[in-house]
């Protein structure tokens, strides 16, 4: 079946924060490209499922049912090659960032470093610090047009700051890198030999075009029952309004912990049309993701080779997966506050701050490139 993702949709005055609440420019035309959700409409099947559910007079109290546990198995095990994936090992939760939360309060105590890898999510900083812990990061290198793991300096500051948990972005926000089997593996040595638990964010899995996306508890060995693993459809099918996520968790000890402490804090109460918007993208939604990532690996192939064209002083390194592209301007010789100023009121762009990232931010910034093509060519002109 063939998927329209050109046609635009207006999402204004609507209460997206994308585009009704994004920073203010000077701009006649602004196009907003920040905020990581999608200018592509919910599919018709998720919708279909979610009118069909409101249909039914009663929205009482409830758990999912095993429609919900089997749409989760068959799709990680049809996208991802997971075998004997049990109901028992999925924890339903109201979001990843929720569910980070969790983790750290059951694995670590107030003082505790956590290490993140960086440029990273703002809001893996923003959580650590909320809960009194203190953020270490393990800057990424690029070399040779792409970034990668320091793993001395990751050895390193694991041994320096007794670190225990590590949070893991794969594939990476903000530089779209879908990491290698090999790099993953060196990944889980490290952590295995100095005890550190791994909660591994994977809301990304779903968009990988360059190489297949490895979830990392299928080649921990071992060490899988020392990971949390966390997915949601939210990112992929455009769903971030409805809050619906989920956690692997394969160590019967662990899950008790972090099912606990979830429920202390209410955060695994169902929703009844999040579970039915899950059920039915992971039920019909496998066309349309395989769609979805060519339509975005062709827009962010579009940018990668028109700043390597237009603007070779502009590091960028080509977008593996996720629809982000992390882009340099240091070598332009403008400064940060330059940057911000020309991007966001001269060219009517509105981007992330790269300073708003974890570490190396100054004179980057964050483009999302989940928007019609029309807003990529239009975008890639300005700048």
């Amino acid at each position: 079946m063939n998927y329209n993702f050109d046609q635009p949709c207006s999402r204004k005055e609507t209460g997206c924060i994308k585009w009704d609440r994004c920073p203010q420019s000077s701009h006649s035309d602004p196009i907003p490209m920040w905020i990581a959700d999608m200018d592509f409409p919910t599919p018709d099947f998720v919708l279909d499922n979610i009118r069909k559910r409101m249909q039914h007079p009663f929205f009482g109290y409830f758990l999912p049912d095993t429609r919900f546990y089997d749409s989760i198995i068959r799709w990680h095990r049809e996208r991802f090659g997971v075998e004997n994936l049990l109901p028992e090992q999925i924890s339903y939760q109201h979001s990843v960032l929720g569910s980070i939360a969790t983790a750290i309060e059951i694995t670590t105590k107030e003082g505790d470093c956590v290490l993140v890898q960086a440029p990273g999510y703002a809001k893996f900083q923003e959580i650590i610090n909320q809960h009194h812990r203190n953020l270490i990061t393990n800057p990424l290198q690029y070399r040779g047009d792409t970034w990668v793991i320091d793993y001395d300096d990751m050895e390193r500051k694991i041994k320096d700051h007794h670190i225990r948990l590590a949070i893991f972005c794969s594939p990476n926000n903000p530089t779209g890198r879908v990491w290698e089997r090999e790099e993953l593996t060196r990944y889980i040595e490290l952590c295995k030999k100095y005890n550190v638990t791994i909660v591994a964010d994977e809301i990304w899995a779903d968009f990988a075009f360059i190489r297949p996306h490895i979830p990392l508890h299928t080649i921990a060995g071992d060490w899988k029952d020392h990971i949390i693993s966390l997915y949601s459809p939210t990112k992929t099918f455009n769903l971030a309004g409805l809050v619906i996520s989920y956690a692997l968790i394969f160590s019967r000890e662990l899950a008790e912990q972090f099912n606990q402490y979830a429920a202390a804090t209410h955060y695994n109460n169902c929703n009844a049309l999040s579970i039915e918007a899950l059920i039915s993208a992971y039920s019909y939604g496998y066309e349309w993701v395989d769609s979805l990532n060519l339509y975005i690996q062709e827009n962010t192939a579009y940018i990668y080779d028109f700043i390597r064209s237009e603007l070779p002083c502009v590091r960028i390194a080509r977008t593996e997966g996720t629809y982000l592209v992390w882009l340099d301007f240091r070598e332009t010789g403008l400064t940060h506050e330059e940057v911000i100023d020309r991007c966001l009121h001269h060219a009517g762009i509105i981007l992330n701050d790269g300073n708003t990232c974890i570490g190396n931010g100054t004179c980057c910034l964050r483009m999302n490139a989940a928007t019609t093509r029309s807003n990529i060519v239009k975008a890639m002109s300005r700048i």
